[in-house]
């Protein structure tokens, strides 16, 4: 099954495309409906999709009996963790080489769950802690906590999490914080650094301590239960082409269905969404009925679900059309994971790519051209550049890994340049990265970013986790990539 989730390496730069150019959509199908009404419905379409993608995501994934990592499964209330990020595993786009994900689908509607971390540990044989971070993100896709090493926690903690509605006294658990909930339903995304395949064993030890468990059964023997599966939700495609996938009716049915099951925000109401989405049948609280809809609404919203998703397709195949480019690099929207009432830019992040976490947290630019302006070509040879002092300014570390098609470069085991590799420096200083197909020698080999003249387009990432305010406020910026003829 594959998956269209970036988590933390989420194509964060076209969010201010989506707000920027997506006014109303274009390619307008023929329809009886008026066009002031068709904009409407893409506007109600754009406010609702991540809510649709969120709900159709937490349907599928877990949908299992047990956890399973290559397909990002596990029953609800429980975790489950990549083991290792390779070629063959496409259950997620652009994945990380540096952090392996625990996750899990959470629902405190019932009883809180407690979600219980061991104390961050030192990478072995180095005087620095491992990196560890820990994003809550609700059904609207809104990050509305996080924590860990960035933050300054390294104690064994205890996250209680609660409800929006939750009124009922909670014990005395030593190390505890208790994370009030936006939404009954939560994603939460833990990563945990790793320095390469010789650390995995390190790194599965410390996933095998995390805990995830309902309040009642902190503190006792306690036994996940087998999860329920419903054999009428599809597995296949991912969770996303099958939001993707929704009709204008299945869409608002499916909208309607999650909307009450959420709070509609105070913020999103005194923006008038509550009236917009009433001219589609939506009124939170009430049942949904598509039939009382006139046929000009059902037509309208068949329409704004082409026009979105083409102009989202459109986005996703040229990103340098997106125009927020520094040196070739997509640099990341300030707003991630807390968009407000930008509603254009929170459905773009839920197309690219699926739990966006906050910028101050982990910073990743893309580079989708050359210093030229011409898109990347993985059987040509390009440099990257620090000048000396210049080095990515991130408080626990940085990479560049390379994509190509959104997955991992199959015929390697190197996968990215890193600075717990210690990439070696020139005479004067800088540091060079070498984005190629073969070696620029065996002495420039830890610096080597390999590519492949098999697979044309190409994306690496930078990341920056705990990034400083350099890179958060501009002032400094990633070298371009400089083709070597």
């Amino acid at each position: 099954m594959k998956t269209r989730f970036v988590l933390c390496a989420t194509l964060a730069c076209f969010m201010s495309a989506v707000g920027c150019k997506q006014s109303t959509p274009s390619d307008p199908t023929t329809s009886s409906a008026p066009e002031a009404v068709v904009k409407d419905a893409a506007a109600a379409y754009m406010y609702l999709y991540p809510l649709v993608t969120f709900g159709v995501s937490y349907e599928v994934l877990t949908n299992v009996d047990k956890p399973t990592w290559e397909t990002l499964s596990a029953p609800l209330n429980q975790f489950m963790s990549v083991r290792q990020s390779r070629p063959d595993n496409h259950g997620v786009i652009l994945p990380s080489t540096d952090t392996l994900y625990t996750l899990a689908w959470t629902d405190v509607s019932k009883e809180p769950v407690v979600f219980t971390t061991p104390a961050i540990p030192n990478v072995p044989g180095k005087n620095k802690k491992r990196f560890m971070m820990y994003e809550f993100m609700d059904a609207w896709t809104k990050v509305y906590y996080s924590n860990g090493l960035q933050d300054g926690l390294t104690t064994k903690t205890s996250f209680i999490m609660v409800g929006p509605d939750f009124k009922g006294d909670l014990p005395k658990i030593p190390n505890s914080i208790v994370v009030h909930c936006t939404t009954n339903q939560s994603w939460l995304i833990v990563r945990t650094q790793v320095e390469g395949l010789d650390d995995l064993n390190n790194v599965h030890a410390v996933q095998d301590q995390y805990d995830l468990r309902p309040l009642s059964a902190f503190g006792k023997p306690f036994t996940q239960p087998a999860g329920t599966v419903n054999p009428n939700i599809a597995l296949t495609p991912g969770p996303s082409p099958q939001a993707n996938a929704l009709d204008g009716e299945a869409f608002l049915k499916k909208a309607a269905e999650w909307f009450n099951k959420v709070p509609f925000p105070d913020e999103d109401k005194a923006a008038g969404m509550d009236k917009l989405l009433a001219q589609f049948g939506i009124v939170h609280g009430q049942p949904f009925d598509y039939a009382s809809l006139s046929l000009e609404k059902k037509a309208a919203m068949g329409v704004a679900v082409k026009a979105v998703q083409h102009d989202f397709e459109k986005l996703a195949a040229d990103p340098a059309s997106i125009g927020n480019l520094r040196g070739g690099w997509l640099i990341p929207d300030p707003h991630l994971g807390n968009y407000g009432t930008d509603y254009k830019l929170r459905a773009g992040i839920s197309f690219v790519g699926f739990g966006a976490n906050l910028p101050k947290d982990g910073f990743y630019p893309l580079l989708v051209q050359d210093s030229n302006g011409k898109l990347l070509d993985g059987g040509k040879k390009y440099t990257i550049t620090f000048p000396k002092g210049q080095l990515p300014p991130a408080g626990a570390f940085w990479s560049v890994t390379n994509y190509q098609e959104h997955f991992l470069i199959p015929g390697t085991t190197k996968f990215s340049v890193s600075n717990w590799m210690n990439p070696k420096a020139n005479a004067d200083g800088s540091t060079t990265i070498y984005m190629q197909p073969t070696s620029p020698g065996k002495d420039k080999e830890i610096n080597w970013l390999p590519t492949s003249p098999s697979l044309a387009m190409m994306t690496p990432l930078m990341r920056l986790y705990w990034p400083s305010a350099a890179a958060l406020d501009g002032s400094w910026t990633p070298p371009p990539a400089i083709e070597v003829q």
